[in-house]
């Protein structure tokens, strides 16, 4: 009976994956996470799901440092009257998501992060929203196959 459960404990950790989850600032870290899926479906990799998850990933971290462009805009409303490019430098500065899985990268976004005053975008801070962007692909990546979208325009998205 004991080596039973030796048993399923090491199935258990087998079906543990290791992912990661990063956010940068150019090549600079923001914030970067290591977690584990369990239940973990390879085949929701290739998904519309999967897709649709790194989307609204993109588009919560897009809205906190809107919401903090517009505080900072607000707060400094008569500098960036009286002088245009107020708070920007000459930086063609970029925000990047990475997911990984077992070092390979499963999903890549990237977006031009001059649209923010240069010190918003580098104080970014959503620790706030880890757990929700984690939780998002966590759920999404355990999705089982019959519930997934695999097709687009009649194309099948798994890879053989």
């Amino acid at each position: 009976m004991h080596t039973t459960q030796k048993t399923n404990n090491m199935e258990e950790k087998k079906e543990q994956r290791k992912f990661e989850f990063t956010l940068y600032l150019n090549d600079n870290i923001i914030v970067q996470r290591f977690f584990n899926i369990i239940g973990f479906n390879n085949k929701a990799i290739n998904s519309m799901n999967f897709k649709y998850a790194i989307d609204e990933n993109v588009e919560l971290i897009q809205s906190v440092l809107k919401d903090r462009a517009l505080d900072f805009i607000t707060e400094h409303q008569r500098h960036f009257l009286e002088t245009p490019d107020y708070e920007q430098n000459g930086s063609k500065d970029m925000m990047k998501i990475v997911v990984k899985h077992d070092g390979n990268v499963i999903a890549y976004r990237e977006w031009d992060a001059t649209i923010y005053p240069v010190k918003v975008r580098y104080t970014v801070d959503i620790r706030q929203h880890i757990y929700e962007l984690i939780t998002r692909i966590q759920k999404c990546l355990c999705t089982p196959t019959k519930e997934l979208e695999t097709e687009y325009l009649g194309y099948s998205l798994q890879v053989q």
